[in-house]
């Protein structure tokens, strides 16, 4: 996985920055794998619940719900 981001990086002369990016791992992970993988890419491992920059992580089946706060801040400052 390493590899591929580093290729990706090179292909497309972007660079990625793995202290700040995030992993998120299914429920049947175990902590040890989780662990040992973001040990090895230098990642933060996530619950899926932060936001960076403002927009979520993860994005769930509703779609509606989990955008939701970008309505309602834009119909405030609309209506404000």
């Amino acid at each position: 996985m390493k590899n591929i981001l580093q290729t990706y990086a090179l292909a497309s002369g972007k660079t990625i920055s793995l202290p700040k990016s995030e992993v998120f791992f299914s429920k049947i992970v175990l902590t040890p794998m989780k662990d040992a993988i973001s040990n090895i890419l230098g990642v933060i491992v996530i619950m899926g619940t932060c936001k960076y920059p403002g927009l979520p992580s993860m994005v769930g089946w509703t779609k509606e719900a989990t955008f939701g706060f970008i309505k309602d801040r834009i119909w405030h400052k609309i209506n404000s």
